[in-house]
């Protein structure tokens, strides 16, 4: 009789054990993926919008691309042209306007490299590190954005460079002005460095922009960065 009791409090244990552990690891994993959801929302909204994007070009015919042209000659995108005239200019006399991936932000210019300075600038829009050549100059202007940010982040721009690693080698982006000026950049590589390997080398005579945030998103161990080559001045 005793043999049996134990039987059946130890089937019982195990069935009552079986069901905490589903209900336990169930209730883990769904707090698991409010934390990612609460952490990397904004980065996440910014790749879900991209992926609707894609996925409605694709389903429009669209024509074969040009073969490449020299930089002096090359043609500004139409529809980041069409982009740039819906920029604001309520928050800054700059505007960045990268069109394929949806980008419209200010450029703040702080006349600092305080990094409590920098951090503050960045809650405002993109910012144009200040010991950088000016836009539209010979030399390289280097551009900083954030990838992502806490939900509790006050500043609107905190995903600005989620998707910065989906420009491609050719893609276009311009840098705009409230007086009428607009810089065209064309995509020349991309390239994912350590802080510390980050140096500027070239030396051409020409204009350029690097645009810089952490990668990957939600880690400021690595930085991607995007170079560019000035197209064309309007």
């Amino acid at each position: 009789m005793r043999g049996y009791t134990f039987h059946m409090f130890t089937m019982g244990f195990k069935n009552y054990l079986v069901i905490f552990l589903k209900y336990f690891i169930g209730y883990f994993l769904l707090v698991f993926c409010i934390l990612i959801l609460v952490f990397n929302g904004r980065a996440m909204i910014a790749q879900a919008r991209w992926n609707i994007g894609q996925w409605i070009s694709q389903e429009r015919p669209t024509a074969s691309p040009s073969p490449f042209t020299p930089t002096s000659t090359q043609a500004v995108d139409p529809e980041l042209r069409a982009m740039i005239k819906t920029v604001p200019f309520t928050e800054s006399e700059t505007y960045i306007v990268i069109e394929k991936i949806r980008t419209i932000a200010p450029v703040v210019f702080p006349d600092s490299l305080d990094n409590v300075v920098l951090l503050k600038s960045l809650e405002k829009g993109v910012i144009k590190y200040k010991d950088s050549t000016q836009i539209g100059e010979p030399g390289t202007a280097i551009l900083l954005g954030h990838s992502s940010a806490y939900p509790w982040y006050r500043g609107e721009y905190g995903s600005v460079f989620a998707l910065l690693e989906k420009l491609e080698n050719g893609d276009q982006f311009a840098l705009t002005t409230k007086n009428g000026k607009t810089f065209y950049y064309r995509v020349d590589r991309k390239q994912i460095i350590i802080p510390k390997d980050f140096k500027i080398d070239i030396k051409d005579g020409q204009s350029h922009i690097v645009l810089i945030s952490c990668w990957p998103v939600r880690s400021n161990k690595m930085r991607m960065t995007v170079w560019s080559d000035l197209i064309k001045v309007e």
